[in-house]
């Protein structure tokens, strides 16, 4: 061990030659002090076989020999070792085999190199004698070894600490060679080895922590070393009078274990690999999902399969993380309530709050949503908005509804936290929700970060999102990025409702997937920061399980599993507890049968709750009002029509015929299921149209008819194709967007573009929904009655319903 003042930082240049022709060559130790001399060491190592039984070593300068000396070999295979030390300069090496010590081995080479010795720079050479009548060689490496040089040291608080003051020794390292550098503490003999951290320019750190328990003087060696030897510097601590006490080593890495010596030394041993931790590396879990829609009951089906419902997500949840639930954390990524089934929507979607309420651990309360312990994170989606931000606000925070109470008296709200950085109030500019909050797993801090897609306002009734501006999303991320680094936070998760669309598959993350569409959201993860590491998503209500590049190369994991709790996002991240950042992230996106595995037993307390939400709305779910012989979809032909969305269309005509209604207008999104062969119930006809928008009439002209038509296409991020009753039209996919309407008719003759017509649509869009701000432009508004009521009076009045014959939209 050398001890180096950091102000003069000089190198020993060691040489080191070896003839070996029996074996390797030996290792070196270190020689010699920087401070002494800035001679090169040149080192031997001989080994030979046969009838070789040693070596003349010769180094010659300007063709004159400076140093000869026989060298034997050693016995069996034993090495003999020379040292020569030389000044810096030009040499050169040669090596004679001998049959002893004054007797030249005839039939050997005699082979020889040169040699430039240099202060603080690295040469090699090789020898080998090859012997006619029996083999022998040599090899000659000459190399130059930096020692490491300390370049930085600090103490803290200081040198002269109380008994039991933690005083922690910060220094930083390079090697000129680029050799792996260890870093080792020494404290009266005893050696502890210290974690070193490579830095971006190669320099290394490391970082030592001791409480000394009692006064006293004190000698701490900090050293880093290479293979071949180490750089070193003294530490004194003067310890001050006090009383003795027990240092405490804790370092706060959950993945080692923790002990101190006597001198109050602290030594951390890595944990063993398990369920704790993973080549020094945490191991956390996060379960996803998204647009959960209140879909508290079963009846799903995927593949023929059952599939979801509250109590069999939970039960999901709970088992892929049993045994890790402090390691854990559940994500949902929006549109959690918001055009769902009637045992949540009739309850104002509370029950679906409640859910997520029984699997929140008791570190989560209405009283302290913030605690970093708490299990439970979620977003806004556009759903949310869909009553408007008192409402929003009266679910996350809690009191009873208008028409309630309902399940809970009062009702208490969400016990976990909301996050969203990119909505805020038009006027003061402020968040409507904090935008990130951090969780904490064995002391690692993890920051969530939330963001809505900022077309919200295009797909949301305007008087929902009065008020409120949504920023762009990457960009509201980005500026939390920056708050949680000065938190210490490096982990970093968003949740965002937004997503895109990939080709399913089961199991761990494919490294070649990639999305099948989805601008929006690869557009989005493309500029987010670099310490962003993982994405849940949703929106789409599609598969999504894919690693995706930002700007600069960083992949992004990014997740969705698909709607309404028939899957989640299964996703296993390793964070280093040194850097607090993640060093591995993979997911699988698990369907939620209902018929094997966790699927078998559903969570009690959720179905405890499902059951009484459904009992609380039967009298009015159950109440039949027709027959449908067969089963009427949302699927649209290629031109864009559907049978539901007929029956849809006619059921407001009628509902409005008393206002001379022509033309009928129905926004997609707006029917949210498929009706299905049988007896049709209220429950069937509010889970298609659960939203309660009312009908509005206007009067507008025919140009404005084909200009609503025209945005079908126009903005869209997809077409959406609306639904129609009392007209048809034909229109042309190979013509370009904003010219693809070729006629419009009314009573099979062509429209007038200046004449006025009466149309009807819903709220929604008369507002401007879905991007159909021409309705807008409507005149001699007039409201009628709620959608739903149209739609159960026409089933009633046309039972058993008959399928509607498609042709109202048709293409070439």
């Amino acid at each position: 061990m050398n001890t180096r003042s950091l102000s003069r930082g000089v190198s020993v240049g060691v040489l080191t030659a070896a003839a070996c022709l029996a074996g390797g060559c030996a290792g070196r130790e270190p020689t010699g002090s920087a401070e002494t001399t800035t001679a090169g060491s040149l080192e031997l190592n001989v080994a030979a076989s046969g009838d070789v039984a040693g070596f003349l070593i010769e180094v010659l300068r300007g063709g004159v020999a400076i140093h000869s000396r026989f060298v034997a070999r050693g016995e069996g295979s034993e090495k003999t070792s020379l040292y020569v030390l030389l000044e810096p300069g030009s040499y050169q090496v040669r090596a004679t085999a001998m049959r002893d010590e004054n007797t030249r081995h005839a039939g050997c080479d005699i082979p020889k190199a040169n040699v430039a010795i240099k202060a603080s720079s690295t040469s090699q050479v090789e020898l080998n004698a090859r012997c006619r009548s029996a083999s022998g060689g040599l090899d000659v490496n000459a190399r130059v070894d930096f020692e490491p040089q300390i370049t930085s040291l600090t103490v803290s608080p200081s040198t002269s600490p109380t008994p039991c003051e933690r005083v922690t020794v910060n220094a930083t390292a390079v090697d000129a060679d680029g050799d792996s550098l260890r870093c080792e503490l020494v404290v009266d003999e005893q050696v502890t080895e210290l974690p070193a951290q490579v830095g971006p320019g190669g320099e290394v750190q490391c970082s030592a922590g001791l409480e000394p328990p009692r006064a006293g003087e004190y000698s701490i060696t900090l050293r880093f070393c290479d293979s071949a030897g180490c750089g070193a510097i003294d530490v004194p601590l003067h310890v001050a009078a006090g009383p003795a006490c027990t240092p405490s080593c804790d370092d706060e890495n959950p993945c080692t274990e923790d002990s101190a010596t006597e001198q109050g030394v602290c030594a951390h041993s890595p944990v063993a690999d398990g369920t704790l931790c993973s080549s020094g590396n945490l191991r956390v879990k996060l379960l996803g999902f998204n647009d959960f829609h209140g879909q508290l009951s079963a009846g799903r089906v995927v593949s023929n399969r059952p599939v979801g419902g509250a109590a069999v997500l939970a039960s999901y949840l709970k088992n892929a993380q049993a045994g890790i639930e402090d390691q854990t954390i559940i994500v949902h990524a929006g549109d959690h309530v918001g055009a769902s089934p009637p045992a949540s929507a009739l309850l104002q979607d509370e029950p679906a709050i409640t859910f997520l309420n029984l699997l929140a651990n008791s570190a989560c309360s209405s009283a302290d949503k913030l605690n970093p312990r708490c299990n439970i994170v979620g977003t806004l989606g556009n759903h949310e908005f869909d009553e408007g931000t008192d409402e929003l606000l009266r679910l996350l925070n809690g009191g009873n509804f208008s028409q309630g109470p309902y399940l809970e008296d009062p009702f208490p709200g969400a016990r976990f936290p909301y996050v969203s950085s990119n909505v805020l109030d038009r006027e003061t500019g402020e968040s409507l929700l904090r935008p990130f909050v951090v969780k904490t797993v064995h002391g690692v801090p993890i920051g969530f970060i939330g963001a809505v897609l900022k077309q919200t306002p295009t797909i949301v009734t305007p008087t929902g999102v009065a008020g409120l501006e949504f920023a762009d999303e990457a960009d509201a991320i980005n500026a939390q990025v920056a708050a949680l680094h000065t938190l210490g936070v490096h982990a970093i998760v968003v949740t965002i409702h937004q997503g895109g669309f990939q080709s399913s598959y089961t199991g761990p993350t494919r490294v070649a997937s990639l999305l099948t569409s989805g601008p929006e959201i690869t557009g989005i993860v493309s500029r987010l920061h670099d310490d962003v590491d993982v994405v849940v998503s949703g929106h789409s209500h599609a598969f999504t399980n894919v690693l995706l590049p930002n700007q600069n190369g960083k992949q992004i994991l990014v997740t969705q599993a698909f709607s309404a709790s028939t899957a989640f996002d299964d996703i296993d991240l390793l964070i280093d507890p040194l850097t607090k950042d993640v060093v591995s992230k993979t997911a699988s996106i698990v369907t939620t049968f209902a018929d094997a595995g966790p699927g078998l037993a559903p969570d009690p307390a959720v179905a405890s709750l499902v059951a009484a939400a459904e009992a609380k709305v039967a009298p009015l779910v159950g109440r039949v009002y027709g027959t449908a012989p067969v089963g009427i979809t949302r699927a649209q032909s290629t031109a864009g029509e559907s049978q539901l969305g007929d029956l849809i269309a006619d059921a407001q005509l009628a509902a409005m015929s008393s206002f001379g209604a022509q033309f009928v207008f129905m926004n997609p999104g707006g029917i949210r299921a498929d009706l299905d062969a049988g007896e049709v119930t209220f429950g069937d006809l509010f889970t298609i149209q659960p939203f309660g928008n009312t009908l509005v009439k206007l009067d507008m002209t025919g140009a404005e008819i084909i200009r609503v038509l025209e945005q079908q296409w126009l903005g869209q991020t997809s077409p959406k194709i609306l639904q129609i009753a009392g007209f048809d039209y034909s229109w042309d996919p190979a013509r370009p967007v904003g010219s693809r309407v070729l006629e419009v008719r009314l009573n099979g003759a062509s429209i007038d573009p200046d004449a006025s017509y009466v149309v009807v649509c819903n709220n929604f869009l008369a507002t401007g929904g879905d991007g159909f701000t021409g309705f807008i432009a409507g005149r001699n508004q007039v409201g009628g009655p709620i959608d739903l009521d149209a739609l159960i009076e026409y089933v009633e009045e046309h039972t058993p319903i008959t399928l509607p014959n498609l042709g109202r939209i048709r293409t070439p």
